[in-house]
């Protein structure tokens, strides 16, 4: 889960993959949070009795010198619920030429101590400088704990993932990239026609509820079937909806079951009226692609949406439940319950959801974030 805009978390993947080679699990880095890190540190949680399953993945940009500790105690907080053990691993940083010790040591003896206090020991410190194939590595503490990583791309790691149909960008600069919002002009275009389409204010009565979940209900349909082109009216339209409590507590329903046909297309639609929809209307599609990707783990993304939903709108409630949600780590299975209390009636239901209903055509979209729901792999033992 991502506590803040400097950090970045995502639970690990459903099949059993042994990460207990070091090598193994710096080059799974990418693969588990979703982007390949770099001058990052990042701290993986254990999870079970004997601390062998991976459970959340933080990442922070290497801090200032002096700032190790204050960094070390924000990252404490989405880690402490369930986890009783953390790697460390730190990729990049500034190296001296003429030392033989990795750089950042500040910032693992600040790791170490911050986390001791708490009751998490540190089992691992590990640095590379680079995620890439045939990277050195090392540990913090041994220097004949070393090796080369293997290439990230030819992994188990990377197999089942490429499997489960995500994809791992570049940074998480590329990443971010997703949210963009279209042109200027295209939203100051659609921003007047909101300023018209509202100037008597948003009507919640019968009439306008009907209209507003039977405008998502079409572009959801249309958006299964791998139609990804929204004109100007069908945008301003989607917006007043959303705009509605009754119809926005309803899509986030749509985020369950998690991983299903449903949830899949709506993260789509959700993502591209992020980009689509003009502030503060902007906040709303944000936040359903928040709460959906961070229902599924998917914490970096729910990051970056939760700020384009904040920038967008600064006093939007449930944008703020949800970053809080985020800062003190709770897990995503407790918000499942959110979605749930919210949904009356299905808004829409995907057909492939349906076993007995014929599957769609392929719908590949290169701007799709959705990964499906995983279970952690063996930890780093």
């Amino acid at each position: 889960m991502t506590p803040s805009p400097t950090t970045d978390s995502r639970p690990a993947n459903t099949a059993k993959i042994d990460l207990r080679d070091p090598g193994d699990l710096l080059a799974a880095t990418p693969h588990l949070l979703g982007f390949e890190p770099s001058d990052s540190v990042l701290l993986v949680g254990h999870r079970g009795t004997e601390g062998t399953r991976i459970g959340n993945i933080v990442r922070a940009d290497l801090p200032p010198p002096g700032s190790e500790t204050a960094l070390a105690r924000q990252l404490l907080g989405p880690l402490a619920r369930e986890s009783v053990a953390v790697t460390v691993a730190v990729v990049g940083g500034l190296r001296r030429e003429d030392s033989a010790v990795p750089p950042a040591t500040a910032v693992v003896a600040a790791v170490g101590e911050v986390f001791g206090k708490a009751g998490l020991p540190v089992l691992h410190a590990l640095w590379t400088p680079r995620i890439s194939a045939g990277a050195p590595w090392r540990c913090y503490e041994d220097a004949c704990c070393a090796g080369h990583l293997p290439d990230p791309a030819s992994t188990v790691m990377a197999a089942v993932s490429a499997h489960a149909g995500l994809v791992t960008h570049s940074s998480r600069a590329a990443m971010e990239r997703q949210l963009q919002p279209v042109a200027a002009d295209v939203l100051a275009r659609r921003a007047a026609m909101l300023s018209r389409r509202t100037a008597d204010g948003l009507s919640d009565d019968t009439t306008s509820l009907r209209r507003g979940r039977a405008a998502v209900r079409t572009v959801l349909a249309r958006v299964w079937k791998g139609t990804l082109h929204l004109s100007d009216t069908e945008v301003v339209e989607l917006a007043v909806a959303l705009s509605l409590p009754q119809i926005r507590d309803a899509c986030l329903a749509t985020a369950l079951p998690v991983g299903s046909g449903r949830a899949m297309t709506a993260e789509r639609l959700w993502l591209l009226l992020t980009k689509h929809t003009p502030a503060p209307e902007r906040a709303e599609p944000a936040t359903l692609l928040a709460y959906s990707a961070y229902v599924r783990g998917e914490g970096a993304l729910a990051g970056m949406a939760l700020d384009a939903a904040q920038q967008a709108d600064p006093g939007h409630i449930l944008s703020e439940l949800l970053r809080k949600a985020l800062e003190h780590g709770v897990p995503p299975k407790r918000l499942v319950g959110l979605a749930s209390s919210c949904e009356a009636g299905p808004i829409w239901t995907a057909p492939d959801d349906d076993p007995d209903a014929g599957k769609p055509p392929d719908r590949p979209s290169p701007n799709s974030p959705a990964r499906p729901p995983t279970e952690p792999p063996d930890g780093a033992g």
